[in-house]
Parts: structure tokens; sequence; C-alpha cells
């Protein structure tokens, strides 16, 4: 991902507040999931509107935490996981590429994610979509008491994503985006590395 040739030189950035539904109540898979696309859906008019209103030069959602599910309330890794967590491919994330491409905008956001690399685990992902619709930043979070992060898993994280996946930086025509979870900002040396990146 090399920088674009044709870089914007300014653009405006637009942290979209929400309404959270969360999924804690749904019983099955599919009813967490029906949940998450209802808030897609409120979210592709949210973003219509807010693009009318500001203009073409908004090229920057930034989604909530949580946006999608709320967060375990006691709900096992292996509830939560089946429950709430999203696949990499899945129709979530296809749901908001479409939203990307349609409006010519980054997505960034935050939301339980599966990896079929590491079965029985979920990660807190920060993701950012590009304008085409491709997922170009996947950022893990690394410090939590209440989720597993890739520290359980380190070496074979490593094997597999290496250094530049532990701390992604996403080289774009608007400039470098990086992605910090939550109380993360409490933790400098995440920030510091990310900008040493």
């Amino acid at each position: 991902m090399g920088i674009k040739p044709d870089s914007i030189n300014s653009f405006i950035a637009l942290a979209l507040q929400v309404t959270c539904h969360a999924v804690n109540r749904a019983t099955t898979r599919k009813e967490a999931s029906e949940l998450m696309l209802d808030t897609i859906n409120r979210l592709s008019k949210q973003i219509a509107a807010s693009i009318a209103f500001i203009g073409s030069d908004c090229r920057l959602i930034l989604l909530p935490e949580y946006f999608l599910t709320g967060f375990p309330l006691g709900e096992s890794i292996d509830a939560w996981a089946e429950k709430a967590c999203l696949e990499m491919q899945g129709i979530e994330y296809e749901a908001l590429s479409k939203i990307a491409q349609k409006h010519h905008t980054f997505i960034a956001g935050n939301a339980y994610e599966l990896d079929p690399n590491f079965t029985g685990l979920y990660f807190q992902t920060c993701f950012v979509i590009d304008p085409t619709g491709s997922i170009i930043l996947r950022y893990r979070r690394l410090n939590s008491m209440f989720a597993p992060t890739p520290h359980d898993v380190w070496d074979k994280y490593l094997d597999i994503y290496g250094m530049e996946g532990v701390f992604p930086v996403a080289k774009t025509e608007i400039g470098n985006l990086a992605a910090v979870a939550s109380d993360e900002i409490l933790f400098p040396e995440v920030t510091r590395c990310l900008t040493m990146r």
C-alpha cells in the first residue's frame, strides 16, 4: 500500500455518533446478525444525510466503539464469539464496504472479530475500509482485561501477521491512517509504535 500519487491536501473527517442496539439479548446468531444489519442500514442513511449536508469533501467517517454490538455483559468467550463477532469476510463488512464505495469515503470502526487462524478466540478489531470497499487496516487491541488479545497467542500471531500486523498503518491518499482501541489511548507505547511506523 504505497502512497497514492494524487494525494488529497485537505478533507473533512466526520466522527459520527450513533445509537447502539446491543445484541446481548439476542438468542441466536441469526437474530444478532439481523440487529447488526439493521444498524448498518440506519448508518447508510445517516452517512448519506451527513455527506449531503457536509459535502463531498467528507472523506473519512469514524464510527464509535461497539457501534454494531455493544460489549459482552457476562457472556463467555465462546458465547460472545458465536453471537456477536464478525467474520473477516462476513456480510456485515460487506455491507459497510458498499457504503464506503457508494459515497467514495473511508469508513473506520471497531468490532469484535473472528480470525480463522485462531479458533476459539475473538479480537476487538479496529478497521478501516477504503473507497473501493477494501479493508485496508485491521488493528487488534493489544491491551484488554476482558477480551482476548494478540498477546494471548503471541508467537503464532507474529508468525502469521508479523510486526506490521501488530502495529498496522495504511498509507492512503488522505494520509497515513492508524487506529487505537478504546482506553488503549492510556498506553502511550501503542501510539508511539504506530507513529514510528
